[in-house]
């Protein structure tokens, strides 16, 4: 479920910030948080991370007034620390920290009459701390953007917004069933290796079953995999004692906290065929009648002369 919270909360940022940027090839003034979103589950109450507002792509800019609106139960803004686009020419840093209302104000003007700022640039980096588990969009809005010919705020630009959360998922997903051979006789034994992958955002530690139809063949325990990475078990199954016929051999992940559950269990694309034990060859029968026969007459007729 928190998987499609995610997405949720990440399809209104990327359409309006698509939608902002217009079509493919176009060149506009943007003004933006970066990175543009910042997912990652160990970032827990009391950690802190930061963002940087950069403009790109300016001609001739000369002050700059923006906010930054957050969710103040998960996160509370701490300093706003000054760029590197603008010199000693400009007025002095104003810059508000209000977390009641959730935002951040920033603003700063070149003393008039020098030159602006052209290209690319980061304007300031804002360090926030974490309160809890949670979300939150990083909206920037109010943005204005002025020129070196005087007070009013005249480039046209787009604001791109950022987002932040903190909530991972628990997924161990089987991806790959496979025995080897698929036909045996009872008796003989079979290989199935397992692969298992950690889809989520945690390193995980789980078990892995596997059966043949509803019937245990092997647990392994304690398996510890790291998250964006898989695994291939190896297991044994002693056909010995099993009744002829063809088995579905499956494997299921284990991991209680799994919030994914239907990629849990995997079933083999093909089932194995256990069969009776072959029969010893009709040539063997009779060798091995034969030598017997050859040994109770040999001790006939020894016993005969024996007692002659």
């Amino acid at each position: 479920m928190k998987k499609y919270l995610l997405v949720i909360w990440l399809l209104p940022l990327l359409i309006v910030n698509i939608a902002a940027i217009g079509p493919v090839g176009a060149q506009a003034t943007t003004i933006g948080v970066e990175p543009v979103s910042i997912v990652n589950p160990g970032l827990g109450p009391g950690s802190t991370f930061t963002v940087e507002i950069w403009i790109r792509g300016v001609v001739d800019l000369a002050g700059i007034e923006f906010k930054l609106g957050y969710n103040t139960t998960v996160l509370t803004a701490t300093t706003i620390t000054y760029g590197d686009i603008f010199g000693a020419t400009y007025f002095p840093l104003i810059s508000t920290i209000d977390d009641v209302n959730g935002f951040c104000f920033y603003g700063i003007r070149e003393q008039f009459g020098e030159p602006g700022f052209n290209g690319d640039g980061r304007v300031v980096i804002i360090t926030f701390s974490v309160d809890s588990l949670g979300g939150s969009a990083l909206h920037l809005y109010e943005t204005k953007l002025g020129d070196s010919k005087g007070p009013p705020m005249p480039i046209v630009h787009v604001a791109l917004d950022g987002f932040f959360s903190n909530v991972g998922v628990h997924d161990i997903a089987v991806t790959s069933v496979t025995p080897d051979p698929t036909e045996v006789d009872v008796g003989d034994s079979v290989t199935i290796n397992v692969t298992v992958a950690n889809q989520g955002d945690y390193n995980e530690t789980f078990d892995v079953t596997v059966y043949y139809d509803n019937t245990t063949i092997e647990t392994e325990t304690d398996i510890s995999l790291e998250n964006g990475t898989s695994t291939t078990l190896t297991f044994t199954w002693d056909t010995t004692g099993v009744a002829k016929g063809t088995y579905t051999i499956k494997a299921e992940a284990i991991l209680d906290l799994d919030e994914d559950t239907a990629d849990n269990t995997r079933e083999a694309e093909n089932p194995v065929k256990v069969r009776e034990a072959a029969a010893p060859p009709n040539i063997i029968i009779f060798a091995v009648v034969a030598v017997v026969a050859i040994i109770i007459i040999a001790a006939v007729v020894y016993i005969v002369k024996f007692r002659k």
